[in-house]
């Protein structure tokens, strides 16, 4: 106890080489080892800030890659082309269009009706042989005289529809007798109206068309006046056409000849109400053709074409005027203005094998293709169309 007491009252150690010597030491090597240690810290800032701001110049996968090629020790060659491509095998492969909901769904209800996708909406244009001829009535031959009878002519007027091909003919003195030997001959080939369906005297004036080209849609009469002012019915009707679809109306007349005493006002009146018959039917943009014995060539063609707009297979028309043929006949075949004539037939053939007493004229018509009504639009797709 005293020692440890006394220890404290007495003074240190006037010991210059132990005491003194471990004070100073002290004093003078902190400042040094401090200095020491800021200098490393802000080395250490200095090189991190540098990598940092190199870091942010490069996008995220080429630091990602970087950073990958530090961990497993590659380094890129200082010369190597990074820009150069890779040599990748590339195939074309078919091009490929979104389809839009709307037009899948239209698609699946038009192929449910049959209904195909065309490019176009128009249809095929309707191309055939038209034949207005006048077979001379049996009548005028029943008795003595150089024809044949009606019957017996009719198996060569029958040779000479087949035989040319003709698709639809306007008859005019086309009479009882004949109608059956036609029948015979051509019912299973050729439809026709009125026939006998309306009686004796309108089968005179016929309409026959090839079951194969054509079927029957409408069919009528137009009342015009004959001998004397009395009124016969002439027949219209309206055909479609099978290949095509297309629809035409055809009509068919014998004017009056003045057989039976002057017929040239009737027959001015007949014009007329056909001319008006034309007009009305063609209103709606349907094609008509116009076939029959006139019994007139300018009376009939001039104001026909002027109050119609048609013109006839063999070139007469009206433009400033009146335009005809440079040899007309009284047998007339008039069509629409959208209809085209080729080929243009005054076949006499008729005349001299003593079939009948008129030519048998025919022609090549086409009617151009238009746009199908039945058609429905797909837009940016084209057209569904019915099946031809």
């Amino acid at each position: 106890m005293g020692r440890h007491a006394g220890s404290r009252k007495t003074p240190a150690s006037p010991d210059p080489g132990a005491a003194g010597g471990t004070r100073k030491s002290a004093t003078t090597g902190h400042p040094v080892w401090l200095a020491v240690v800021m200098a490393g810290v802000l080395v250490a800032s200095v090189v991190a800030l540098v990598v940092r701001q190199q870091d942010g110049d490069l996008p995220p996968s080429a630091r990602a890659a970087s950073l990958a090629d530090a961990r497993s020790g590659h380094v890129p060659a200082r010369s190597a082309d990074r820009s150069a491509p890779r040599p990748y095998s590339v195939q074309r492969g078919v091009s490929l269009k979104p389809v839009h909901p709307a037009f899948y769904t239209l698609s699946l209800r038009m192929e449910k009706r049959g209904f195909v996708l065309r490019q176009s909406a128009k249809g095929l244009p309707t191309a055939f042989t038209v034949s207005s001829f006048n077979v001379l009535g049996a009548g005028h031959t029943a008795g003595k005289g150089g024809l044949a009878d009606g019957a017996a002519r009719m198996h060569a007027a029958v040779g000479l529809l087949l035989g040319h091909d003709v698709s639809v003919a306007g008859l005019q003195e086309f009479q009882e007798p004949q109608y059956h030997t036609f029948e015979a001959l051509a019912g299973g080939t050729y439809d026709a109206y009125p026939g006998l369906s309306l009686g004796v005297q309108p089968v005179q004036n016929s309409i026959i068309w090839k079951q194969a080209d054509w079927s029957l849609v409408e069919a009528h009469t137009l009342s015009v006046p004959y001998f004397h002012g009395n009124h016969v019915p002439m027949p219209y009707v309206l055909l479609r056409n099978l290949h095509s679809g297309r629809e035409v109306w055809f009509y068919n007349s014998h004017n009056p000849a003045d057989a039976h005493g002057p017929a040239a006002h009737w027959r001015a009146v007949a014009t007329s109400l056909e001319a008006s018959l034309a007009r009305s039917l063609t209103a709606d943009g349907t094609p008509m053709i116009v076939t029959g014995d006139m019994n007139d060539r300018e009376p009939f063609a001039c104001p026909f074409a002027s109050g119609t707009g048609m013109h006839s297979a063999d070139g007469a028309y009206y433009s400033g005027g009146c335009h005809m043929p440079q040899h007309p006949n009284v047998d007339w075949i008039f069509g629409s203005s959208g209809l085209d004539f080729f080929s243009f037939v005054t076949d006499r053939s008729s005349q001299t094998r003593r079939i009948s007493d008129h030519p048998m004229v025919r022609s090549q018509v086409v009617v151009p293709a238009t746009n199908d009504p039945a058609c429905h639009r797909a837009l940016g797709f084209g057209w569904f169309c019915p099946p031809k």
